[in-house]
């Protein structure tokens, strides 16, 4: 039992709160009985007008309230960006960070050729212009492509498109990527988006190899791209 008066636990034989001094009719022991669940655990009482909440039961929603707030901290920790991409993570770094670090590029068209089932561009051109852009054309398909050079220095090599605003124009401003149609931009390093309408739908990062003074990429890679929407 419950004093209804201050919320002090009482026995249920007394006739007055050892705590306020609050004496208790009949009527008011009825009422305290009340406050005793079913179940055998107190459940909220009132005083003066407000709601009085047993310890156990506030033991009981602690632990809820902890279960709930780990859950979404888990949530929230994996939704963090996570670095490169795989891809990006493994290609190779072909310049010094700070020939690229902070420069604002624009795209520059470069022409590709096909030997050997490898799509092929000159390595220096990429180095020299940091931003390229080059058609593959196959049998079935014509895919947009480009590569660059992040700002760590790697070589990335992607399909050059963001399908919501089916834009294949982009270029860097500091550390950023910028769609040239929509405005979106995206960290360029991670290609994480950062804001605008498309921020899901980067230039989709292909693999590539560097062999001498050439940057082949599969042509089997690019046949088999799939639209990501």
């Amino acid at each position: 039992m419950y004093c209804p008066k201050c919320g002090e636990f009482i026995k249920e034989d007394a006739s007055f709160c050892p705590s306020c001094g609050h004496q208790f009719s009949p009527d008011t022991n009825a009422v305290s009985e009340k406050l005793h669940h079913p179940s055998g655990i107190p459940s909220a009482g009132t005083i003066a007008g407000r709601k009085v909440m047993s310890k156990r039961a506030k033991v009981m929603y602690s632990c809820l309230a902890g279960i709930l707030i780990a859950g979404m901290s888990i949530v929230f920790i994996k939704s963090l960006p996570n670095g490169e991409p795989p891809i990006i993570q493994h290609q190779p770094v072909v310049t010094q960070v700070t020939s690229v670090r902070g420069v604002n590029l624009d795209m520059k068209p470069i022409t590709s050729k096909i030997e050997n089932g490898y799509i092929i561009i000159p390595l220096d051109e990429v180095i020299q212009k940091k931003m390229v852009t080059f058609t593959y054309q196959g049998k079935k398909r014509s895919v947009n492509l480009m590569a660059f050079i992040n700002p760590e220095g790697k070589l990335v090599t992607a399909v050059a498109i963001s399908e919501p605003c089916n834009s294949n124009s982009f270029h860097s401003e500091g550390n950023e990527l910028v769609c040239d149609v929509c405005g979106t931009r995206w960290n360029f390093t991670t290609l994480e988006g950062i804001s605008g309408s498309c921020q899901k739908y980067p230039p989709d990062p292909i693999p590539s190899q560097v062999i001498g003074n050439e940057v082949k990429i599969p042509v089997q890679t690019v046949e088999q791209w799939k639209m990501r929407i």
